[in-house]
This record gives C-alpha cells, structure tokens and sequence, in this order.
C-alpha cells in the first residue's frame, strides 16, 4: 500500500538544526557569539523536548540571533552540505515504490528550502515557517502559520493527507513537534529518528525508534 511519509527536517533531514546553525555562522565574530549560540541551543532542545512552548521558543531563538537576510542566505548555502546521509537515497526508495513524500519543519524555509530541493523534494511538498524581515533585518515571523505554535505540525500533516489521498500517514522525525502530529491523530503511525540527535522523552514515547538512517529504511521499506 502507498503511503504519505512526512519527514521533520532539523536533525532528522538535516543534520544540523538549521535555526541554531545560521545562528552560530553569523555570531562567529561577535564577542557574545559563543554564549548566544549555547543560549539559542538550549532554549530549541527544551523545545525539540517538549518542556517549552514552541512559539515562545521561536521568539526567544529570534530574539537572541539578531538574523540579517545577508546572514541567511549565506545559512541557506552552506545548510546544503549538512544533509543527513543516506536521506536522498531514501526518499528516493520511497517514491519509486509509489509513496509520497513531503517534509514539515518548525524551521525556516528561507533557510532550508535549497537543502530540500537537493534531497528531491519540490515546493509543494515543503511546508516550513516564514521570516518576516524589516530592510534587511529578521524581526520575526508569520504568527499565521500553524507551525509557528505547539501541535502545529498535526493540521499541516492532515491537509497534506488530504491533498494526497493517501490513506496512511507515517510522520518522522526527532523531536515532541513530530509526535505531536501522530498523537492528535493526524499521522497514522509515528518513528523516532535519533540517527542525529537522539531525545529521550521521543524514544520513550514512540511506537518505533529509528537509532540510524539505516534502520529507518528497515522499518519503511521492510
């Protein structure tokens, strides 16, 4: 039977989380760099973790990274060379056996959009966060968007149902966003990924954990 796969992006696509990285480029020559970046860090795995409400995570993470568009598109080319190995070849697999596929993230698509067209993926199977920029500084993002808040990823994933006419949904991905999506039922079936970063309140939570791309591709593709 063909199936929706939906793919998280930030350490599960991606093996970097692409807001934090962008951050970390562009703070490199600042003297408070290195302290901005370990805030930014700690503040997106109590989110990733489930103990901070996401928007506020988001505000807080843009509020610290003081962002320029320059900063992000210089982010958007180098986030290129952090795809998580074996991902292509697996979306790959998964279309050739009559599968969809699409990726849903809590990130930013100014950021990662290129990063997912190099893994196969077109615009409409992409659904991301938006910055909203004044001049050439990031001051915040589209608050209209259902992934800029807790349990966003769950209508996203059942619009995309939806629009697909598949009759199964397997949601995947790293963080309490994803399985969110699984647990208010948008998705039918829900896999940890900790081939990147491996959260413990997702593993012990989800049905399936997947420790490596490898055992992903097992688990989907039998």
């Amino acid at each position: 039977m063909s199936r929706l796969i939906v793919f998280d992006v930030d350490s599960t696509l991606l093996k970097v989380e692409s807001l934090d990285f962008a951050v970390e480029h562009a703070l490199m020559q600042a003297p408070d760099g290195p302290e901005r970046t370990a805030r930014l860090k700690a503040l997106t795995d109590q989110g990733m973790s489930g103990k901070l409400d996401f928007r506020r995570s988001l505000e807080e993470r843009l509020a610290i990274a003081g962002l320029t568009r320059n900063a992000v598109e210089t982010a958007r080319d180098i986030l290129r060379s952090q795809l998580t190995d074996g991902m292509a070849d697996l979306i790959e697999r998964l279309r050739s056996r009559g599968n969809d596929v699409a990726a849903v993230s809590g990130g930013f698509q100014d950021l990662i959009e290129p990063a997912l067209i190099d893994l196969g993926f077109d615009k409409g199977e992409m659904r991301a966060n938006r910055f909203v920029f004044e001049g050439d500084a990031v001051t915040g993002f589209d608050r209209q968007n259902p992934l800029s808040r807790s349990g966003g990823k769950a209508p996203v994933v059942a619009s995309l149902k939806t629009l697909t006419g598949k009759p199964l949904a397997i949601m995947i991905g790293d963080g309490m966003t994803d399985y969110e999506a699984f647990e208010k039922g948008a998705a039918d079936s829900f896999i940890g990924f900790g081939g990147v970063t491996a959260r413990a309140p997702v593993r012990a939570k989800a049905p399936a954990f997947a420790d490596s791309v490898d055992a992903l591709r097992k688990m989907i593709l039998g």
